[in-house]
């Protein structure tokens, strides 16, 4: 696999030159992290439980300095509304001691959460018609025979996926098919929901095989902060070494490209709802090649919040002490963009 391509594309310049930049002071004092005064448990929707449907979803948000919750966006999850609505509606009422910096409330900026949606006694096995559908896909996936794919996750969808073990073989076919297709942002995407479910819905040596493609995918697309963190999850499984010194090598090259201030990160954004989120290895960024509309982007790192207008060539160079952060892009479902991370301080 060509793993390294994208990886090492140094694109030139941007047909523009950047024509501002935006930083923020330094802050100094050691952060006291928020403290938890109450979180309810998001309701299990009825609807869903008579119907015995489990599902989860993975949330970040922010603590502002009164310790209320804002701006929470879901950053993935099994699909379901119900589920989804549900959790949203649960961090909303969260209540926080405030984050401290030098005795005084600050936004607490880095903050996620997973909630599973889980059914105590339900059996883990699937339907017999999700199974026959399941089989169905697979025969056709060998066979080359791709057409009828779509109409058969279509009817999965129908018949409403019910537990996780069903909600994960959904994604693992889903990522077969797209790999069929050759559409690897989609299968990259249907990996990603796999592996976010529990361990044990899927075999040990299917999950590693996962993990490997979604590295070795997450390099492909530049997505090199989620490629380290794949990468640092095989070595939770014993039988993952081969698959480890295979990438090992690659995941170097990455450490590497990190590092070299001779080479700019591009990386594809394209919004589905209306937020797309990308956690960054470097601490300045631009955006380019907007088709579509971009109404705003944050900067979430881990007690630092920022917002901004989405201008072409405006460039944000985000302080050296501000760890760990996160770019979220809001605009017009279906717009698209390139993230470029840059040197620091260093014009595009």
């Amino acid at each position: 696999m060509n793993f390294i391509s994208a990886l090492l594309l140094a694109a030139s310049t941007l047909t523009y030159a950047a024509n501002a930049a935006q930083t923020d002071e330094d802050l100094s004092g050691e952060v006291i992290d928020a403290v938890p005064i109450n979180k309810p448990a998001a309701e299990f929707p009825r609807l869903a439980a008579n119907r015995g449907r489990e599902g989860w979803v993975q949330l970040s948000y922010v603590i502002n300095e009164k310790g209320e919750v804002e701006s929470p966006v879901i950053e993935y999850s099994s699909g379901h509304a119900s589920f989804e609505r549900s959790a949203l509606k649960a961090v909303n009422e969260w209540k926080f001691k405030p984050a401290l910096q030098n005795n005084k409330p600050v936004k607490q900026c880095k903050n996620q959460v997973q909630m599973s949606f889980y059914l105590q006694g339900a059996p883990r096995s699937v339907s017999s018609s999700f199974l026959n559908r399941y089989k169905k896909i697979g025969k056709k996936i060998d066979s080359n025979d791709l057409e009828a794919i779509p109409e058969l996750f279509g009817e999965m969808r129908e018949r409403k996926l019910k537990n996780f073990t069903e909600d994960t073989y959904y994604w693992v076919a889903k990522a077969r098919y797209y790999a069929a297709i050759g559409d690897k942002y989609l299968e990259l995407h249907a990996i990603i929901r796999v592996i976010k479910a529990r361990k044990g819905y899927i075999p040990d040596d299917m999950f590693i095989a996962f993990l490997s493609r979604a590295t070795a995918l997450n390099l492909e697309h530049n997505l090199l902060f989620y490629a380290l963190h794949t990468f640092e999850r095989l070595s939770e499984f014993p039988d993952a070494q081969a698959s480890i010194n295979k990438l090992k090598p690659f995941i170097d090259k990455a450490h590497a490209l990190i590092k070299d201030d001779s080479k700019t990160i591009w990386v594809r954004g394209k919004i589905k709802r209306s937020v797309w989120s990308h956690k960054l290895v470097r601490n300045a960024f631009t955006i380019a090649d907007i088709n579509g509309s971009l109404s705003s982007l944050e900067v979430r790192c881990k007690n630092q919040f920022s917002s901004y207008d989405v201008k072409p060539g405006l460039k944000w160079n985000i302080p050296k002490n501000w760890q760990g952060c996160q770019v979220y892009v809001y605009g017009e479902k279906g717009a698209s963009f390139h993230l470029v991370e840059t040197p620091h301080g260093e014009e595009v």
